[in-house]
């Protein structure tokens, strides 16, 4: 009977975490920038067009929050963007401690690898941070491409 309850409780929680999951990185309509953090779009996918940096700082982690801005001066309030590290398709390489934008090496979905000042759509999944962070909202589970 142990055994039995054991068994549907692993069930349970493979279930719940399998629900987790923010699906496969897989392309979205496009919106325009200012519109990505509408309510309305939470816990949907879109993508959006802008240029990603490292944030300030971040603690070791495997993955990152990059920030997003609409235009190349960097103006704004950013998106974030939950990239994992790593060098397949939609992953940002790991830096060293002391970084610099310039240090940026985005793996695009298609392979390609481009740096930070280079226009890139990304479509996510949009998600509102539980805590004030300096973005107003976030993407989760990335596919990028270079912008057209």
């Amino acid at each position: 009977m142990a055994s039995i309850r054991g068994l549907v409780a692993l069930m349970l929680v493979a279930l719940a975490l399998g629900g987790c999951s923010d699906g496969p990185a897989t392309p979205a309509e496009t919106v325009a920038f200012a519109s990505v953090c509408d309510r309305a779009n939470d816990g949907k996918r879109v993508a959006v067009e802008g240029y990603v940096i490292f944030p300030d700082s971040f603690t070791e982690s495997t993955s990152v929050i990059l920030r997003m801005f609409e235009d190349e001066d960097l103006d704004g309030t950013p998106i974030g963007v939950q990239i994992s590290f790593g060098t397949d398709a939609n992953q940002v390489e790991e830096v060293a401690d002391q970084y610099t934008d310039e240090d940026l090496r985005l793996h695009l979905a298609d392979g390609e690898v481009v740096g930070y000042r280079t226009r890139i759509n990304v479509s996510g999944k949009v998600y509102f941070p539980m805590v004030e962070q300096d973005f107003a909202c976030g993407l989760a589970s990335p596919y990028v491409v270079r912008a057209e």
